[in-house]
């Protein structure tokens, strides 16, 4: 399997460098052939579901689902932090920030993967110098198969699709991987046609914004290898099939605030991020 092609050659002696750490996720390849699971975001539309009737499948959670006070209820098997170098004390992302902060987001993330040893982690190969945790699985630039084969990478990348560009993009990635035939996605509210702004851990109803071809390349070449529908609180999926969440699960819409789904302590910390501190209290 080729590497992508941009791929400088220092990143190139770190990727073989690596290989015994990454290769770990070959244990993964298959292990739920022909289940069905759900892959759980973190988008606004959260606040009208109840996650407990997302508990009859495996669960595939992305970055904050698993701060949410009904996380518990769900069959969570997986979670997502693919950011590079996120668990470092302090960090830089230059498209909320201008300066390093504080990162206190790592340490509460460090407590779940201690306290949930019965959860498979991913996160990104750079953090591996400082988070070495068993349940955990680092990732870098590509997945290998046993036979150095995986058909939906290398469609990805022979389209020019960086699959680790965007937790969701991963995270169906990491799912393909696995044998999964069937995928709900739940809270990825930019597949809906009435697609909406903002997290369920912050304050508010969110705002419409339209995403009518969001990530339309991906999931054309992702629905050749699984069948994936998106859960919408109403309207249709833009691009995938869609399920509404009332008629899916048997219950109605009910909205709950931020305050209501997450504990104040997480709270207070997203309040001192960069990219939340306005939306949160």
């Amino acid at each position: 399997m080729k590497l992508h092609s941009n791929l400088s050659l220092f990143k190139k002696i770190i990727f073989q460098s690596a290989n015994p750490i990454l290769s770990r996720i070959l244990s993964l390849e298959n292990i739920h052939k022909g289940e069905s699971c759900y892959i759980i975001g973190d988008g606004v539309s959260i606040k009208w579901f109840d996650l407990s009737a997302f508990s009859d499948k495996p669960a595939i959670s992305l970055n904050k689902i698993i701060y949410h006070k009904q996380s518990n209820l769900l069959n969570l098997k997986y979670s997502l932090w693919i950011e590079p170098y996120y668990f470092y004390p302090y960090f830089y992302d230059p498209s909320v920030s201008s300066s390093i902060f504080k990162n206190d987001i790592q340490k509460k993330n460090r407590e779940k993967i201690k306290k949930h040893k019965n959860i498979t982690f991913f996160t990104n190969l750079s953090n591996y110098p400082v988070l070495w945790d068993p349940n955990i699985y680092y990732l870098f630039h590509q997945i290998k198969g046993k036979n150095n084969d995986f058909k939906f990478f290398e469609e990805c990348n022979f389209s020019g699709l960086n699959i680790f560009n965007g937790s969701l993009r991963c995270s169906i990635a990491l799912a393909i991987y696995m044998g999964f035939k069937e995928i709900f996605l739940v809270g990825c509210d930019y597949t809906h046609e009435k697609s909406m702004s903002r997290h369920w851990f912050e304050k508010g109803k969110g705002n419409l914004k339209p995403q009518l071809n969001y990530e339309n390349i991906f999931f054309n070449i992702a629905c050749k290898y699984v069948d994936i529908h998106t859960i919408t609180s109403e309207g249709k999926g833009v691009i995938l099939p869609s399920k509404n969440y009332t008629s899916f699960t048997g219950k109605k819409l009910v909205y709950k605030e931020n305050y209501e789904l997450m504990d104040n302590s997480m709270m207070n910390v997203l309040s001192k991020d960069p990219m939340y501190k306005n939306n949160i209290f």
